[in-house]
């Protein structure tokens, strides 16, 4: 039996210190690491075996201190957060803050199942230097069955195209040792032109061709959000498979109004949407896995799927791989209960 974490203790993310005071701090977990459940067959990602197909999207893993954590827990793909190819700061405080389906700012969030927060925070980004260093700390951090990968993204007016930087920016992940990296398409935090990438098939494959030529043979993943419909994401997965890619991960947070009790915008009137996360979204991450399972299976696309978007409870896993999904990741469910990935393994196995 996994001990309780929801919601007697906080989230291992403290949601009124900065990214930053949280990079240099946390994580903020005091607890037992319980002994894992032995693995009958690993699961192959890559090349690499894999004890569970169960991970962290880009996101709650601020650096090599957090990656280790997670693979302690059990977390067996777990992302290092998005990185740029220069150091950049991230937005100010409010970051997190609890939500109802709505956008709707809220006190105290209700069952774990249903918890739902919008995040802000601009993809900062810590130096080149620390990089290097940190990505190879985080690496060697994980045990045996355990692989990470490295998100990536560009920074627009870098001395360069946009394209470019982004291939700056996974060349640089791949000198640090990067064994899969994701780039990360669709950030709704960001400026909203560099946030949908993933809507224009003709910009996934031109980036999709470069990144992939630039990192090869590492593998390569896209980071999408939300289509508005079929036959755009058909187009999409498409001219990733064209351009390279090895797997495709969504969903991202969905942008959305983020307003508080008085009705206006709850991050500041510069920040009027934001990325919602968290049970909110789950339905819709399980719509985009059931389409884009069906388009990768009808076109015979050598594209893996990744889904992640509101798994906040055990049972939450099963519904993604009954989707589609061949590995499945959880941040917001995650950052409130740690012992997330164990409570499934522990469930699996006791149902086997």
């Amino acid at each position: 039996m996994m001990p309780e974490w929801y919601p007697a203790h906080p989230p291992i993310y403290d949601i009124h210190k900065t990214y930053a005071e949280n990079a240099a701090e946390g994580p903020f977990f005091k607890g037992l690491i319980p002994k894992r459940p032995a693995v009958k067959k690993p699961f192959d990602f890559f090349g690499y075996k894999v004890n569970f197909p169960i991970g962290v999207p880009a996101g709650p893993l601020l650096n090599s201190k957090w990656i280790e954590l997670a693979g302690k827990l059990g977390f067996d793909i777990p992302t290092y957060k998005t990185i740029r190819s220069s150091a950049h700061p991230g937005h100010a405080l409010p970051n997190v803050i609890f939500i109802d389906e709505t956008g709707r700012q809220i006190e105290k969030p209700g069952p774990l199942s249903e918890l739902t927060i919008t995040n802000s925070f601009g993809m900062p980004s810590k130096s080149p230097d620390f990089l290097l260093q940190d990505i190879d700390r985080a690496n060697r951090s994980l045990g045996e069955g355990q692989v990470m990968i490295v998100s990536v993204v560009g920074t627009p007016n870098q001395g360069m195209s946009f394209a470019d930087d982004f291939v700056r920016t996974a060349v640089m992940a791949k000198e640090a040792g990067a064994k899969i990296i994701e780039a990360n398409f669709s950030c709704p935090n960001v400026e909203k032109a560099d946030g949908i990438l993933y809507m224009s098939p003709e910009t996934v494959h031109e980036y999709a061709r470069a990144i992939s030529r630039a990192i090869h043979p590492i593998p390569f993943l896209i980071k999408v959000g939300v289509f508005p419909n079929a036959h755009v994401m058909k187009s999409v997965l498409l001219a990733a498979a064209r351009g390279g890619c090895a797997g495709v991960c969504g969903i991202n947070s969905v942008s959305m109004q983020v307003t508080g009790p008085d009705g206006r915008a709850a991050l500041g009137e510069s920040r009027k949407t934001s990325g919602v996360c968290g049970g909110a979204i789950r339905k819709e991450a399980l719509h985009f896995l059931r389409d884009a399972h069906q388009i990768i299976s009808q076109e015979k696309l050598d594209l893996v799927l990744l889904g992640c978007g509101g798994i906040m409870q055990q049972e939450h896993f099963g519904e993604f791989f009954e989707a589609g999904a061949k590995i499945a990741m959880t941040a917001t469910g995650m950052m409130w209960d740690p012992y997330l990935a164990l409570r499934y393994y522990a469930h699996s196995l006791a149902h086997s």
